[in-house]
């Protein structure tokens, strides 16, 4: 093991920043159309609002008003018959008679001056509702809001209010250019996003907060850039020490979404334990007869199961990449970082053959004295926090020596492992780190972060790779 002393560490760069004025969506995009209830065999609905109602219609990226059909009325009752939608107050009077092609939105009466809310099934919104009628009669629900708003909706559901505001504003900009590039995901139902963790989780106003406001106001537009075009901001809440390549999860290779070491992500670890009795119950259903073994065959190079084989006495089935998430049915592992163990079976493994890793360690010294240099540095210079890689600095030493910093390490790796079964009684042990898919940014990492300090920007560039934010 090689060790260097650095009595004095002086890491001297320059940023060259382009001033981007922050812009907003074309004027024709600043509008979302969000699913609230669809595919369903409701044919009723209550809207509300304390100021009453009005019946608009969806211009293009605006709600224009078209008509005092409703008088200002404060609870209405859409009714779905005959491939129409009529529009009722509590009594059963009919106010009007809407086509549910998607062009007739319901707002409240103040939304055109105080932005009032309109209610449906208990739950307020910004923006207005659009009743639809799907290709198989069904009247969907949707809310017509602009993208914003709809943040506004969702930051809560994704990340905490309680989070400090650096991060929630990279969580409002991942969630803003996630959702501009799934725009359009449900047009066959007439909208672009559901209100589910399918699109994004949101829940109108009541998902609202001071904290959150403030974050989606402070980066309106704002959206992660890819090679000029808004991408899709993958997240998920902790990395276990390393995101992951898109491909090793899904099928694409996105430039933006590689693997990298994360130094930010706080310590995550679960644990998951099954017999081999439950194991042959929970697969009965694909004939694999008694469960003999459970093998992950390969791990990928961030150290996430990429293969896991479940054999029977009868047949075998094999998982790769981000279904193996899901292949315990009804338990879900909250990860594929992790490692196989057994009380009662027998445990096989196979790993680097190189028995000693090879690492050179840099120090610093500091007012607490000499501490060893981590592969991520945090710089502080006049633009402020920088996360900075260790390896490829060059170094300046007290005698006046310069180096260049290599930090990398092959560690002594496992590249599979196998769990045998003697018993029903003998357990598998899965031992894991981390929490999701680990595509993109980690938020439990975007959180420690912004606690140190890091502006959002920071934190976006560090998760996704040559990316721009305005």
């Amino acid at each position: 093991m090689k060790n260097r002393i650095i009595t004095a560490l002086a890491l001297v760069f320059a940023l060259a920043l382009c001033s981007i004025p922050l812009t907003s969506y074309a004027a024709d995009r600043e509008f979302v159309t969000i699913g609230l209830k669809y595919q369903s065999s409701d044919v009723t609905a209550e809207l509300s609002s304390s100021d009453g109602l009005k019946l608009c219609k969806k211009g293009d990226n605006a709600i224009d008003v078209s008509s005092d059909a409703l008088d200002g009325t404060g609870d209405i009752v859409l009714a779905l018959s005959n491939g129409r939608i009529a529009v009722k107050d509590k009594k059963g009077n009919v106010l009007a008679n809407l086509k549910g092609d998607g062009t007739e939105c319901i707002v409240s009466s103040g939304y055109f001056t105080t932005d009032d809310y309109i209610s449906f099934d208990g739950t307020s919104y910004r923006g207005g509702i659009i009743p639809y009628i799907n290709r198989s009669g069904q009247m969907n629900i949707l809310n017509y809001v602009g993208m914003d708003d709809y943040i506004k909706g969702v930051l809560h559901r994704e990340m905490s209010q309680s989070s400090n505001l650096e991060a929630l504003k990279a969580q409002a900009v991942t969630a803003r250019s996630f959702a501009e590039s799934k725009r359009g995901t449900h047009k066959s139902q007439g909208f672009d996003l559901c209100a589910t963790s399918h699109c994004q989780n949101y829940i109108g106003v009541k998902g609202e907060y001071t904290s959150t406001n403030e974050a989606v106001e402070s980066t309106s537009g704002q959206m992660i850039y890819y090679e000029g075009k808004p991408v899709a901001g993958f997240y998920f809440a902790n990395s276990g020490g390393h995101t992951e390549n898109s491909e090793d999860v899904w099928t694409s290779k996105l430039g933006y979404a590689r693997g990298k070491v994360d130094e930010y992500s706080p310590d995550y670890t679960w644990s998951n334990t099954f017999t081999r009795a439950e194991l042959t119950d929970m697969f009965s259903s694909r004939g694999l007869g008694t469960v003999t073994s459970v093998s992950v065959d390969s791990y990928n190079e961030s150290g996430y199961a990429a293969s896991l084989t479940i054999t029977g006495t009868k047949k075998s089935v094999t998982f790769t990449k981000d279904k193996i998430r899901s292949a315990f049915s009804g338990k879900s592992l909250k990860s594929r970082m992790f490692t196989l163990d057994t009380d009662g079976g027998e445990l096989t493994a196979a790993g680097n053959a190189s028995p000693e890793t090879e690492k050179t360690l840099y120090y610093a010294v500091t007012s607490k004295g000499q501490e060893v240099l981590g592969n991520i540095l945090s710089v502080l210079s006049l633009d402020g926090m920088s996360a900075l890689n260790l390896n490829g600095i060059r170094i300046l030493d007290g005698s006046g020596k310069i180096t260049t910093a290599s930090a990398d390490e092959t560690a002594n790796t496992v590249s599979s492992s196998e769990v045998k079964f003697n018993s029903d009684s003998d357990k598998l042990i899965i031992n894991g780190r981390g929490n999701g898919h680990g595509v993109g940014m980690s938020q439990q990492g975007a959180i420690e972060m912004g606690k140190r300090g890091f502006t959002y920007k920071d934190i976006l560039k560090y998760y996704y790779t040559d990316i721009e934010v305005k």
